[in-house]
């Protein structure tokens, strides 16, 4: 059985004095981000395995929407495919 496709791929991510994401690091080189969107935070699944996320849909300098999170827990930042 293969990986799924949307599985979260790990990024850097630079960000302002607010924690929010000012430029992404991904497969295609630095992306400035022009506007934060949306977003919203994920806190679920204590009882098995805690998740908390802050997710962010961010419209880059170029034009393309992506959607990233901070894992709260870890501080790490992923890509989130859908």
């Amino acid at each position: 059985m293969g990986t799924p496709a949307n599985i979260p791929k790990e990024i850097a991510v630079l960000v302002n004095g607010s924690g929010e994401p000012i430029w992404i690091v991904c497969g295609e080189g630095y992306r400035g981000v022009g506007k934060v969107q949306n977003r919203w935070r994920i806190d679920d699944e204590w009882w098995r395995n805690e998740i908390s996320r802050m997710y962010y849909e961010l419209l880059l300098s170029d034009s393309s929407v992506i959607t990233v999170f901070q894992d709260l827990l870890n501080g790490k930042w992923h890509r989130q495919h859908y």
